[in-house]
């Protein structure tokens, strides 16, 4: 059987909780495509901090970026972040961790899957007619690099301190509240666009859907650059039908979710936000798988969109089918594709037969008797692949 070495990262709040679940079930599943998987903890975030000081120790940063595929828990909670990130604004981790990740290991494309099913349709937050028969896929693919979120890091050593100042270009930590003017930089370099669309283009024509490329272009400069490449890399693949959509049209057809039914090409600001709405209208940000991938060096981090709930951490509440999800698609980037569809069924299967965590429950629509925690949702996925027809 062949070895893979995987490192974790468990988190922060509920992480480490549903972590556990996921490790369980993603282990299990690997080996129908014979493979072993070894995970490394390398610990990030608030509960790092308690031993090292640091929410991204050293040893684990170098340790996890050799390994080159995370399987990430998630980090952050708010009474750390207003305790601790208050003194030291610097080590609040879902700037310090998750930035630095993203940026040393070249991790552009953010794969955020959001799959209706008709019948599962009770559980989304849209009306049932507007999931038809065939279902919807929704693969959004953000942009994960650049944009907002790197600018001021990447741009202020080109900047002279008087041009700083005067138009008020600070990094986050260094914010008071007193200042006249604040401003973050956004930016696109066109070889990394280019990069990202062909990689994103690819992926339509494997999957046989459109390209819906949101953007902003009527108003901003950077989203009329991103357009006009846009339009240029269709192109080179004719196969592929391309839709451009603006930003807040694709936000009012987000519980339409059949008009979005495509690969969903989006900057990083955007595709987080747009994201986030996506997995609210098909049920609960529990249910949000994700992936960060290198398209040049294969590198990865597969991180739920979920959250850390720190408010149940402890309780045994939080829904780990997200984390679960999410080792389907790690799975898949290692070439494991019976444990990745195994999982996906698995997880289905557990559904449709009713079992809910707190976040999917409806009073007056599901069984009490099947609310589960998170260790006995867990549990049941695993009891699929005890079943025959679970895993075939």
């Amino acid at each position: 059987m062949a070895k893979k070495q995987i490192a974790l990262v468990l988190g922060d709040g509920s992480g480490p909780e549903m972590m556990a679940q996921a490790v369980k079930v993603v282990k299990k599943a690997a080996r129908l495509d014979g493979l072993d998987l070894e995970f490394i903890e390398t610990p990030m975030g608030w509960n790092a901090y308690d031993k090292y000081k640091d929410t991204l120790p050293e040893e684990s940063f170098k340790k996890a970026v050799e390994i080159g595929t995370i399987f990430f828990g998630g980090v952050g909670d708010f009474e750390n972040d207003q305790t601790i990130g208050k003194e030291k604004p610097e080590m609040k981790p879902e700037s310090r961790v998750l930035l630095a990740l993203r940026k040393k290991m070249g991790l552009l494309l953010n794969f955020r899957p959001m799959i209706f099913y008709k019948s599962l349709s009770h559980l989304a937050n849209v009306k049932p007619e507007t999931i038809p028969d065939e279902g919807v896929k929704q693969i959004w693919i953000r942009f994960l690099l650049e944009d907002s979120y790197f600018g001021n890091t990447d741009l202020m050593k080109d900047i002279p301190e008087n041009i700083k100042k005067k138009i008020g270009v600070k990094l986050k930590k260094d914010v008071t509240g007193d200042e006249e003017i604040v401003t973050d930089l956004a930016y696109y370099r066109k070889a990394t666009v280019e990069k990202y669309l062909r990689a994103a283009f690819a992926y339509a024509k494997k999957s046989k859907l459109p390209l819906i490329s949101i953007d902003k272009a009527n108003v901003m400069a950077r989203y009329d650059f991103w357009r006009r490449i846009t339009n240029r890399i269709a192109e080179e693949f004719p196969e592929v039908e391309l839709i451009n959509q603006l930003v807040d049209s694709a936000n009012s057809l987000l519980f339409t979710p059949a008009k979005l039914n495509g690969v969903i090409a989006c900057g990083n600001e955007h595709g987080d936000i747009l994201s986030d709405g996506a997995a609210a209208s098909l049920g609960s940000m529990g249910m949000m798988a994700s992936s960060a991938i290198n398209p040049d060096t294969g590198a990865a981090m597969f991180e739920s969109g979920a959250g850390t709930a720190p408010t149940i951490a402890g309780q045994d509440k939080a829904n780990p089918l997200g984390r679960i999800l999410t080792g389907a698609l790690m799975l898949r980037h290692l070439g494991a594709e019976k444990g990745a569809d195994s999982i996906e069924r698995a997880v289905n299967t557990v559904l449709r037969e009713g079992f809910r965590t707190g976040d999917l429950f409806l009073k007056g629509r599901d069984d009490p008797a099947k609310l589960l925690g998170t260790s006995a949702m867990g549990a049941k996925v695993l009891d699929i692949f005890n079943q025959p027809a679970g895993i075939n």
